[in-house]
């Protein structure tokens, strides 16, 4: 046997070769362990923008850890990108004061704090997460039977909105985006309750809808029936109230032969008879007055 072929057949070269592919094996699976992480840290600035941002505008309400603050805010921890995504892209937070009601108003944050926020406050916990809606893969009937079977009772059949008491208001929704209202329908934000019968083609169909609303300007003031319960029916009565004056007025007028007296003609029998018993009669002796003869 050469020399070669006894190097090769070596126990100890065997046991090297051995060693140094387990030494590679782990060597390439730690690269893939630190690989893993570079990956997941391309979120790194952004998370710690959020962090920052929530310490500094959010934990006082909701807490350090999201848990809520009774009194002043509720946990986030089951609120979802959803629910975080809309306030903030609404308008809705932060409020200025705990006892206000969120309502839309302008946005108070950029593009990069908002995604920075959304993607802390997903840490957080867990809930529903931001919905795809893509109008085009709506159904407009479809949508149009939805919208007036879960949403035209509070913000009307135009989609304006309209109060709903208790000083609450339900929100236009033609100035809100697709997305805004698929977020709106998973989460239920203020005095909205939240629709989980409705699946993503019900979501994408009342979205299609509500852009045949904002195309066809039904809120406009050409279009009756965008103003709201309140103005829709004071203008109602007002429109039926004319009629029904005139008509009342010309029910009351006087009408001849029902509203004034009647002389009836008596026959010439019955005229001899009443004037027999008008006059005095002979039987009975005339009244003297005191004092004469």
């Amino acid at each position: 046997m050469s020399r070669l072929s006894r190097l090769l057949h070596s126990p100890v070269l065997v046991a090297v070769a051995l060693v140094g592919a387990l030494a590679g094996g782990v060597a390439l699976a730690v690269a893939d362990a630190g690989a893993a992480p570079a990956q997941d840290g391309s979120d790194g600035p952004l998370l710690e923008l959020g962090s920052e941002l929530y310490a500094t505008q959010c934990s006082n309400c909701h807490g350090v850890s999201g848990g809520g603050v009774e009194g002043r805010g509720p946990t986030l921890r089951t609120e979802g990108t959803a629910a975080t995504d809309f306030v903030l892209r609404t308008g809705r937070m932060p409020l200025a004061s705990p006892e206000m009601q969120a309502q839309a108003g302008p946005v108070r944050y950029s593009e990069e704090e908002i995604l920075a926020l959304v993607a802390f406050v997903d840490t957080l916990g867990d809930g529903p997460a931001i919905p795809d809606v893509d109008p085009a893969r709506g159904d407009v009937a479809r949508g149009g039977e939805l919208y007036r079977l879960n949403c035209a009772a509070c913000h009307v059949a135009s989609g304006a909105g309209a109060p709903i008491g208790g000083g609450r208001q339900a929100p236009n929704l033609l100035d809100s985006t697709p997305t805004e209202v698929g977020e709106a329908i998973l989460i239920g934000p203020g005095a909205m309750p939240v629709f989980g019968a409705l699946d993503a083609d019900d979501i994408d169909s009342i979205a299609a809808y509500i852009e045949t609303l904002d195309e066809e300007n039904a809120a406009g003031t050409s279009s009756f029936g965008g103003a709201g319960p309140v103005a829709e029916g004071l203008a109602a009565w007002l429109l039926a109230l004319v009629p029904l004056i005139a008509l009342t007025r010309w029910i009351g007028r006087p009408k001849a032969g029902r509203d004034r007296p009647v002389v009836e003609e008596l026959d010439p029998l019955d005229e001899a008879v009443a004037d027999r018993r008008t006059e005095p009669s002979a039987d009975v002796a005339p009244v003297r007055s005191e004092g004469s003869s």
